[in-house]
């Protein structure tokens, strides 16, 4: 038909350039011209478009072939996980999100004997369904009552437009000793680092308070707290606190521990004039003094990485830190958890 090109008996071929450089408009041009492939390539390269005489070649023989000069649709690979396979991976996942590919692949093997699933083939279709792996983000266990409690806490603070101004938040944690971070860089070329780790970690128990004027005496101790020994340590660690900073008064709150609201400890606050607050127990993410515990973890471990005896002196060089400006910041993270409690009706917020 005049529209190839023959050399001896076949057709010519000298493929340099691939044909899907040419656009859409291009192609139709090329069928309508009806002139033999070295006019054509010659007529497109006067309009600077470089086209191999292969690649003509296979876009006539297309058009001969299909009446179209469109790229045809790409064959995808068949799927060996049917949508039943898929709706039972759902489910699974739905019902335990801590299945591995492994326990997948044998449950599907289980139901399904005759069909032979690669890992790969099932981690590609995990990611398609949306699934994807995290670390899991820990939070407290919560009563139905407790829920309840601390729902009306919250929204009572919200209607009365709490600020915390004169609140003093106060706890006690045990810090352990760890001179090491979660993780670790290495080349990929170096065997995996090995750090020392103690069998037996010296531990320190901490008793602290901030407030938005700053931050009580942070008291170091070791032994069983009870409520004698708590009320030892109030009286030198929190009375002298409130009466230089909060002479105008002052409210304090700390969790719901046993020895926190025990009949001692009810008179040793009633005999020295502390106006003890409850909060809703099961709490944590409400007393902003648990992040101060965590960020004092993340300072030894990561910044100031202590050994046997220097334990106390990294504690003691965190809390100096805690300027009224830091307190402060802390403090104001209650303004995002107590509406985030209020939102999910009493359950934890995640903070």
């Amino acid at each position: 038909r005049g529209f190839f090109t023959q050399v001896n008996g076949g057709y010519c071929c000298c493929c340099v350039t691939s044909m899907g450089k040419l656009s859409a408009e291009a192609r139709e041009r090329v069928v309508a011209l009806r002139l033999s492939v070295i006019d054509i390539r010659r007529r497109l390269q006067e309009e600077d478009i470089s086209i191999s005489r292969q690649a003509l070649y296979n876009l006539l023989r297309k058009y001969h072939s299909n009446g179209s000069v469109q790229d045809l649709p790409r064959r995808k690979r068949p799927r060996k996980i049917s949508e039943e396979m898929r709706d039972v991976i759902e489910e699974e996942l739905q019902r335990n999100d801590e299945l591995t590919s492994n326990n997948i692949r044998t449950m599907l093997e289980t139901r399904w004997p005759d069909v032979q699933v690669s890992i790969p083939t099932i981690k590609r279709t995990r990611k398609e369904m949306g699934w994807v792996c995290t670390r899991p983000h820990y939070c407290q266990i919560l009563r139905p009552l407790n829920k309840r409690k601390r729902l009306i806490w919250c929204q009572q603070q919200l209607r009365s437009g709490e600020d915390f101004h004169n609140v003093i938040f106060t706890d006690e944690s045990t810090i352990q000793l760890d001179s090491h971070s979660r993780i670790c860089f290495r080349k990929q070329c170096h065997p995996r680092k090995l750090k020392p780790r103690p069998k037996h970690p010296a531990k320190i128990h901490v008793w602290g308070g901030i407030s938005p004027k700053g931050a009580t005496r942070v008291i170091m101790f070791t032994g069983i707290m009870n409520a004698v020994r708590l009320s030892q340590i109030l009286e030198v660690g929190l009375l002298p606190f409130i009466t230089e900073t909060f002479p105008d008064g002052h409210r304090l709150y700390h969790d719901n521990d046993p020895k926190h609201a025990s009949y001692h400890i009810q008179d040793f606050f009633e005999a020295n004039g502390v106006l003890w607050r409850p909060t809703p127990p099961e709490s944590p993410d409400l007393n902003p003094i648990e992040l101060i515990w965590g960020s004092m973890k993340q300072f030894l471990r990561t910044s100031y990485k202590p050994k046997n005896l220097e334990l106390k002196a990294g504690i003691q060089q965190f809390w100096n830190s805690l300027t009224p400006d830091v307190c402060q910041r802390y403090i104001r993270h209650l303004n995002k958890v107590i509406p985030k409690v209020v939102e999910v009706e009493g359950e934890a917020s995640g903070y």
